[in-house]
């Protein structure tokens, strides 16, 4: 077990919606079953600048694994809570890739 497997604590899918099809696009769909990742963390400013996340919603992040396939536009599913993925990036620590995934929480009005 490496250092960043005893950080990534959290359970996670993803989610995205499918090619369009006759001028429709479905409901989105599971598309990675289970990942690890890191415990959803606020950003700070300078990131929250830099990425241009300026919004009424909260914004997040955490860090999985290289190589899995995650986009822009898809949605990370922890437990029953979803959350659009508004900028993926490629971080490297000790030599090794890792996805730095940049979510919003939305708010939802009572």
């Amino acid at each position: 077990m490496t250092s960043f497997d005893k950080l990534a604590t959290v359970t996670a899918s993803t989610k995205r919606s499918p090619a369009i099809s006759g001028g429709k696009r479905g409901a989105k769909t599971e598309e990675i079953a289970s990942l690890s990742c890191t415990p959803l963390d606020s950003i700070d400013a300078e990131v929250r600048a830099r990425f241009g996340l300026d919004g009424p919603h909260e914004v997040l992040q955490t860090f999985t694994h290289g190589g899995l396939d995650i986009r822009e536009g898809d949605v990370l599913v922890v437990g029953s809570e979803e959350y659009p993925i508004r900028a993926v990036g490629e971080w490297t620590w000790r030599g090794t890739q890792y996805r730095h995934l940049i979510v919003e929480e939305l708010k939802r009005g009572d």
